[in-house]
């Protein structure tokens, strides 16, 4: 595949889906690492994309992220992957033994999975993509069942929502698709994984979310909760107008 034939198929892939990681277009155009970088450093300098921390992003992405345009949950691993980390080891922090904890089914919730090593915790989930992750953990795992997502690895809906019911959480630690910094709001891509997470908090003892800073550019489909709902907001980098908020905490 010749540059320009890449680079065409990148832009492609972005009216199709708005954020994509480098490590997917290598798999997808068979190329190397080095070669996705350097056609992303093109179109960015021709205005045509904007460069994320492990992938890309169309140029000035303002809509509404919904089930059309979210990608896979396996796309964005690697999307922001170092801030992930930074903040799911804060986060962890919190975490005491003889916690029962909801670990959400966000790729930056995920990141906490290595932090949480010889702690004696029990933890809930409805995420598969979570949940295979766990054994490498000492742990008592609970899997809520329901209608279950390929696409987001997670089991969703009324049945889901019935099995929380079940359950007190200590702590629970959510991911989101985007935030509002003006209007105090947070987003999912689909209203039934709102309901989910809406649920989880109403069930916590103590709510945190987990976001990193490129989430402050974005808004989806179904607003999920605000940010008074959380005890702390946990990000990379505080944005502009921010610090009026004071539970949210800066890994910088």
């Amino acid at each position: 595949m010749l540059a320009k034939e890449r680079q065409i198929y990148i832009l492609s892939r972005l009216k199709s889906q708005p954020m994509i990681s480098i490590s997917d277009l290598c798999k997808e155009m068979n190329v190397s690492k080095s070669t996705v970088q350097r056609d992303l450093k093109l179109l960015e300098e021709q205005g045509k994309v904007d460069r994320e921390r492990g992938g890309v992003v169309q140029i000035g992405l303002e809509e509404t992220i919904s089930d059309l345009t979210e990608g896979p949950v396996l796309e964005k691993v690697n999307i922001h992957q170092e801030e992930k980390k930074q903040i799911a080891e804060i986060a962890a922090k919190e975490i005491r033994d003889g916690d029962l904890i909801f670990l959400d089914s966000g790729t930056t919730p995920m990141q906490m999975i290595p932090f949480l090593h010889n702690k004696k915790i029990k933890i809930v989930t409805n995420s598969y993509f979570v949940l295979n992750r766990l054994n490498q953990l000492d742990v008592e795992v609970y899997m809520l069942g329901g209608r279950y997502s390929k696409k987001h690895e997670i089991c969703y809906g009324p049945s889901t929502i019935e099995q929380m019911q079940e359950f007190r959480f200590d702590k629970s630690f959510i991911g989101a698709n985007g935030a509002d910094i003006d209007f105090g709001e947070v987003y999912t891509s689909e209203l039934e994984i709102g309901s989910i997470k809406k649920a989880v908090i109403k069930r916590s003892k103590h709510a945190y979310l987990l976001v990193d800073d490129s989430k402050f550019k974005l808004t989806a489909l179904s607003t999920f909760g605000s940010f008074e709902d959380f005890e702390k907001v946990f990000t990379n980098k505080i944005p502009e107008g921010g610090k009026k908020y004071k539970n949210i905490i800066s890994t910088e």
